[in-house]
C-alpha cells in the first residue's frame, strides 16, 4: 500500500509539473487583445455605396491592416491592429489534456446575434486557407504584441453549412459585386478533422488562433447586428459525431468580430454629470474629465442645464485612448445668462465602435473643501 501511495504521489508530481510547466495564472480563458468593435458595410440602400464589393473582412490580419488601414471594415483605427483570438489553455475546463503528445484540432462557428445557422455571415473565398494557422506564447501580452509568426498549424480545414452539409466557398474575398450569397457557399462552420496539431512540451499557455476572413450577405443582415466567432478546441482522437456541430470540445470561447453597418452617425455613449456649482468662476471651481478608451478619436456634445432653466451647449474633442480635462469656466459655451447658479451637464460622446465613455467631476472652494464623483 505504501509503495502504491508513493507511486501515485510521483505520478501526480510528474503530470502536475508537465501541465504546470507552461501554465501561468492571471490571463482570461479568452482574450481578443485590444480595440473597439469595428463595423462592416451595409448595402447601398442604407447609405453605403458599393458595399457588396467590399463585403469581406479579416478580423486579425494585422499586416494587411497596417498596409491598407483596414481590411473590409468601415472604421480605420490605424497602426498594427492586433485583434486576435487568444486562448489561455490553462483555464480550460479540461486543461489537463494539454500534455506533450496530445492531439488537438480546432472548430469555428459564425454566430449572428449569438445564434447559429445561416443568418447572413459566412466564411469567405480567399480565405480557403491551405492550413489553419496558430501559434503559442508564454502569455497573452506576448500573443497580442507585434506581427505573428504563424509557426504552427492545425492542418487543412473543412467547411460546412449550418445543416451539416459540405460548403463550397466563393472564389474570392471582396470582389463579388452580387450581394446575395448562393446557398452552397454559406459556410458557417469550420473544422480540422483530417489533420491535427500535436502538443509540444515547449508550447506556451496562450494560444493565438487565426480567424479566416468572413463575408456578409447584406440582403440578410441589418443595421446593428452582431457577428461573432465561436472558437473551440476539440479532441480529434474521439469518434467524429454525425453532425460537425456535435463535436466534443475541450474548451471554447466566443469573440465578437464585427457589427453590421457603417452608420453616418457613429455609435454614441451618454454621460450625465448630476451637479456642478456653476459654469463660471466664483466661490468654487468646477472641473470635468471625460475619458475615451477606444482606438478612435471623437467628440462629446455637452449640454448644461442650469437651475434657472437656461441651457448652454459646447463641443469638446477627446483623443483616442485619451481624455478631455478642463475647468467648466474654460470651455466655450453657447448661450446667454449661463453663470452663477448650479447646473447639471449631459455629454453625448461619439467615436469608433462601441467603447463607452466614462467621466469624473471635481469641485472645490478657496478653502480647499472639495468633492468629486465618477460617471457613470
Amino acid at each position: 500500500m505504501k509503495k502504491l501511495l508513493v507511486l501515485l504521489t510521483l505520478m501526480v508530481a510528474i503530470f502536475g509539473f508537465t501541465a504546470g510547466a507552461f501554465c501561468a495564472l492571471g490571463d482570461p480563458i479568452c482574450n481578443s487583445c485590444k480595440g473597439a468593435l469595428r463595423n462592416v458595410p451595409c448595402p447601398a440602400a442604407v447609405g453605403q455605396a458599393g458595399a457588396c464589393a467590399i463585403k469581406g473582412f479579416d478580423y486579425d490580419d494585422a499586416v494587411a491592416n497596417a498596409a491598407a488601414g483596414t481590411t473590409g471594415y468601415c472604421n480605420v483605427l490605424g497602426g498594427l491592429e492586433n485583434y486576435r483570438a487568444i486562448f489561455n489553455i490553462c483555464n480550460c475546463a479540461n486543461a489537463a489534456v494539454f500534455i506533450p503528445g496530445k492531439s488537438v484540432a480546432v472548430r469555428m462557428e459564425i454566430l449572428v446575434n449569438g445564434l447559429t445557422g445561416e443568418r447572413g455571415a459566412y466564411f469567405s473565398g480567399t480565405a480557403v486557407p491551405a492550413t489553419m494557422d496558430f501559434d503559442t506564447f508564454a502569455n497573452s501580452t506576448a500573443a497580442c504584441a507585434g506581427v505573428l509568426p504563424h509557426a504552427k498549424t492545425f492542418g487543412a480545414p473543412s467547411f460546412w453549412r449550418g445543416d451539416g452539409t459540405t460548403a463550397v466557398l466563393p472564389a474570392a474575398l471582396g470582389v463579388d459585386t452580387v450581394c446575395a450569397i448562393a446557398a452552397a457557399s454559406r459556410a458557417t462552420i469550420l473544422t480540422t478533422p483530417a489533420s491535427v496539431y500535436t502538443v509540444l512540451a515547449a508550447d506556451g499557455p496562450s494560444w493565438w488562433i487565426d480567424i479566416p476572413p468572413v463575408r456578409i450577405d447584406p440582403t440578410v443582415l441589418k443595421n446593428g447586428e452582431l457577428i461573432s466567432i465561436k472558437v473551440s478546441l476539440y479532441d480529434p482522437t474521439l469518434p467524429l459525431p454525425i453532425c460537425p456541430s456535435c463535436i466534443q470540445t475541450i474548451c471554447d470561447c466566443t469573440i465578437d468580430i464585427a457589427q453590421v453597418c457603417c452608420t453616418a452617425v457613429a455609435p454614441t455613449s451618454m454621460l450625465n454629470f448630476p451637479y456642478f456649482t456653476s459654469l463660471t468662476t466664483g466661490d468654487f471651481w468646477n472641473g470635468i474629465a471625460i475619458a475615451n478608451s477606444s482606438a478612435a478619436a471623437g467628440t462629446c456634445a455637452l449640454t448644461a442645464h442650469l437651475k434657472t432653466g437656461v441651457i448652454g451647449t459646447a463641443t469638446v474633442a477627446v483623443p483616442a485612448g485619451g481624455m478631455f480635462v478642463d475647468l467648466l469656466e474654460n470651455i466655450t459655451w453657447a448661450g446667454a445668462g449661463l453663470g452663477g447658479v448650479p447646473c447639471y451637464i449631459s455629454a453625448v460622446c461619439s467615436w469608433g465602435g462601441l467603447t463607452p465613455a466614462f467621466g469624473f467631476a471635481m469641485m472645490a472652494n478657496k478653502t480647499h473643501d472639495s468633492m468629486g464623483y465618477k460617471v457613470p
